[in-house]
């Protein structure tokens, strides 16, 4: 038989550490001023830039419309004249130099693909285009990734170009010889038309640093006052809706004690993962909700599990107390909960040492989600359910005492007063009264002694 491990006694312990880690958590939340909301939180621009040295110039003198589109596999050109489009791909597999590509480029009639950089420069380096661009005399730019072995730019210089905005905020994305960089620049309010001027400050900043044509503008997006205002309450909203939610689905497979103790594990976890993020300044943006609301599900996964076989052994177990039985289940479910815990740790580990930004604090409140989920399943879930049930038992109780008159009596006395009214067998050993049964114990014994 496997070791039962009395969990339940240390309960209360456990529920002084939990309320100490979430005042901590709350303090140092307002300790540090409030939650570090990100940009999607706040009103603001939110830019992806790239700085790529420039590859070739591509230009074009003919008399039909040409179009340049470079992807991860194959720079295309279209030419439309007359109704008609002829479009010429060249595949970086059978043009791998960025010599034999602008040979092969330059063979089109009026195309001219000039090499600005090396000509033995892999195409496979080439910096992809986010949408087709028109070529005429007026040059096109084709940028590409620097080597791992060419100095990047660093973090530093880029935050030191764009110290005239404010210091906005900036983040690596990838590797260092990627340089791509995500910029966020709060909108304060003060400028009009924020989105227009500010991006085309960030591009006249860095071109002027770095070179204008080595500047690519990724992607730009703008959140406005009102929509930020409005995702912040609704991110609420749904996390409370979705509470609710759970407790009736517990509620109805289960029973009300059960609903109320998931739920309050949930609240739990919530609580605690938001000191977390609010005393140690994590970013709070979408990636930063979306490991709350995934934890959510797995504690409750977990904590399903614990329950389910509670209530298995509620009826295997008809003679033992519910200490018993839920110590019992925690026990035959604890090697399951561990291997799963592990396991899920070892993805959100390797997520958050070779992720980065987004990516790297979401992981990291998932490692604080998967331990704490864990933890509260065992520690907070179960007990809650004991307590509930050992004050539904005492109302139980109190209640029986004043309706039938008689003061509650322990399962000896009870067995015994029985054994002794057996006209069948008085010499019979008494048998224990399941808890569930005792007032009918009780009406019996009222009966039989007003008989008397």
């Amino acid at each position: 038989m496997k070791r039962v491990i009395n969990f339940t006694s240390k309960r209360y312990l456990m529920f002084a550490l939990s309320l100490v880690v979430i005042i901590a958590g709350i303090a140092g939340t307002i300790a540090q001023g409030g939650f570090n909301l990100g940009i999607d939180f706040k009103a603001g621009l939110n830019q992806r830039v790239q700085i790529a040295p420039v590859a070739a110039r591509v230009s074009y003198t003919g008399a039909a419309e040409a179009t340049l589109d470079v992807s991860k596999t194959a720079v295309t050109v279209s030419l439309l004249e007359e109704g008609t489009t002829d479009v010429r791909v060249f595949p970086f597999s059978q043009y791998p130099t960025l010599g034999e590509l602008s040979s092969a480029v330059t063979a089109l009639p009026g195309m001219a693909m000039e090499v600005i950089g090396s000509r033995s420069l892999s195409s496979g380096q080439l910096v992809g285009f986010s949408y087709p661009v028109q070529v005429s005399e007026a040059e096109a730019v084709v940028n590409y990734v620097a080597s791992q072995t060419a100095a990047p730019v660093a973090i530093d210089q880029i935050r030191e170009t764009l110290q005239p905005l404010g210091g906005p905020q900036i983040q690596m994305i990838g590797t260092a010889s990627n340089q791509e960089f995500l910029i966020r620049v709060l909108d304060t309010g003060e400028i009009e038309d924020f989105s227009e001027v500010t991006s085309r400050r960030i591009l006249d900043l860095l071109g002027a640093s770095f070179g204008a044509d080595q500047v690519l503008i990724r992607q730009s997006d703008y959140v406005g006052a009102r929509f930020s205002g409005e995702l912040g309450s609704q991110t609420v909203s749904l996390t409370i809706m979705a509470l609710f939610l759970i407790l009736i689905y517990i509620w109805i497979r289960f029973q009300l004690a059960f609903a109320v103790s998931a739920v309050t594990a949930l609240v739990h976890d919530v609580l605690i993962m938001l000191g977390f993020i609010g005393a140690f300044q994590m970013e709070v943006v979408t990636a930063t909700i979306a490991a709350v609301l995934t934890i959510i599900g797995y504690s409750l996964n977990d904590t399903i599990v614990i329950f389910d076989r509670i209530r298995e052994n509620q009826k295997l177990m008809r003679d033992s107390n519910f200490t018993s039985v839920i110590n019992t289940s925690i026990s035959q479910s604890l090697s399951r909960t561990v291997i799963t815990s592990l396991t899920t740790l070892l993805a959100v580990v390797s997520l958050y040492i070779f992720g980065s930004g987004p990516i790297k604090d979401f992981a990291l409140a998932m490692i604080v989600g998967v331990v704490v989920g864990t933890y509260s399943s065992i520690f907070v879930a179960s007990p809650v359910l004991l307590l509930w049930s050992n004050v539904s038992r005492k109302r139980r109780q109190e209640k029986d005492s004043q309706r039938y008159g008689i003061k509650t009596t322990d399962k000896a006395e009870l067995s015994a007063e029985v054994k002794t009214e057996n006209p069948v067998n008085p010499e019979a050993p008494a048998k224990p009264v399941p808890a569930a049964e005792i007032p009918s114990v009780q009406r019996k014994l009222k009966g039989k002694r007003k008989k008397k």
